[in-house]
């Protein structure tokens, strides 16, 4: 099916397929899967990266806070205008390209220059995925449906905690 053009809305008859607006769905929940266990990976390792790069504790507040959370919160604003006037599918695409290679580039990080650079990598690329899914569940659910389809987005969150 063809992605649905930015700004397009449906009428009733026009609404794509259950089973495919359901499928879009679940391909959207799973990558909110991924960017939560993506975006926590650092967390769960503080101690071995603390060891081999030989950081500091603020060092590492720095790349769990500042590094990852501005670029992503600040960095939202500009791609949801981007989702609004692009396709959106291609948004997503390449905001999961850049946050898996920048999450690989953070397991190859040698100093924390490099680790920083790579977890602020990971935030920008997580920025698109939220507000062009969003869009897309809007697009592909009528009304009365998209409170479960966003329940169920945000379930990949919880799962990937």
């Amino acid at each position: 099916m063809k992605e649905i053009e930015s700004g397009a809305a449906f009428t009733e008859a026009e609404w794509p397929k259950p089973q495919y607006a359901w499928y879009v769905v679940c391909v959207l929940s799973f990558a909110y899967l991924v960017s939560y266990v993506d975006r926590q990976i650092l967390n769960l390792l503080v101690e071995l990266i603390r060891a081999d790069l030989n950081i500091t504790d603020t060092q590492i507040s720095l790349l769990q806070g500042l590094a990852f959370g501005v670029f992503y919160a600040v960095l939202g604003l500009p791609i949801g205008v981007l989702v609004d006037r692009g396709k959106r599918v291609r948004i997503i695409l390449g905001g999961v390209a850049l946050w898996t290679m920048m999450t690989a580039a953070c397991g190859l990080a040698r100093g924390y220059g490099q680790l920083f650079a790579a977890r602020v990598g990971v935030g920008v690329g997580e920025a698109a995925l939220s507000p062009a899914a969003y869009s897309l569940i809007a697009d592909y659910l009528p009304p009365q449906k998209q409170a479960r389809a966003m329940a169920i987005y945000f379930l990949g969150a919880i799962i990937g905690i």
